[in-house]
């Protein structure tokens, strides 16, 4: 079964908010907010609920970025997940500065949140992936090059995994 998702990218103060995880296979690693589509639920309405869930906050969807499709079992993490065939929609989000980011519903192995610099993202994309100090799952690290190093992403824009 395909299931649809969506995700966000929040900046604020040159910053980027990842939800942290940690998987004992694993180790810490960074995805972006967000989570499934229920029924009778919009794909906007699902991004909002989510950052609601997550992160406690009142979010504002400003744009889609992207649609792309990922299917677990050709990734890194296929071992530790059940079998997953999804739709992400990657939106552009902010939220009132007033809100309090805190998280309400941690996902199957979240730990917290953290604010990580542009900058500093960008720069660990750049590195060789075994010496890179932010852990991010291979889609999302693919996913990052596009939206910040080659800026080949559109509004629109299709990115299949």
């Amino acid at each position: 079964m395909v299931r649809n998702t969506a995700k966000a990218i929040i900046e604020y103060d040159n910053k980027l908010l990842f939800i942290k995880k940690k998987l004992d296979n694993v180790g810490v690693y960074y995805t972006l907010p967000g989570g499934g589509q229920e029924s009778g639920e919009t794909i906007e309405d699902t991004m909002l609920r989510e950052c609601t869930e997550e992160l406690n906050i009142n979010a504002d969807v400003k744009e889609m970025v992207c649609v792309r499709e990922y299917i677990s079992s050709n990734h890194e993490y296929s071992f530790l997940v059940k079998q997953v065939h999804a739709i992400e929609f990657i939106f552009r989000c902010s939220f009132g500065t007033e809100d309090k980011i805190t998280h309400l519903q941690n996902d199957v192995a979240q730990i917290g949140f953290e604010w990580i610099d542009i900058s500093t993202v960008i720069e660990s994309l750049q590195q060789d992936e075994v010496r890179n100090a932010l852990k991010f799952p291979k889609t999302l690290r693919d996913f990052l090059i596009e939206y910040y190093i080659t800026r080949s992403i559109k509004p629109y824009s299709k990115f299949i995994f």
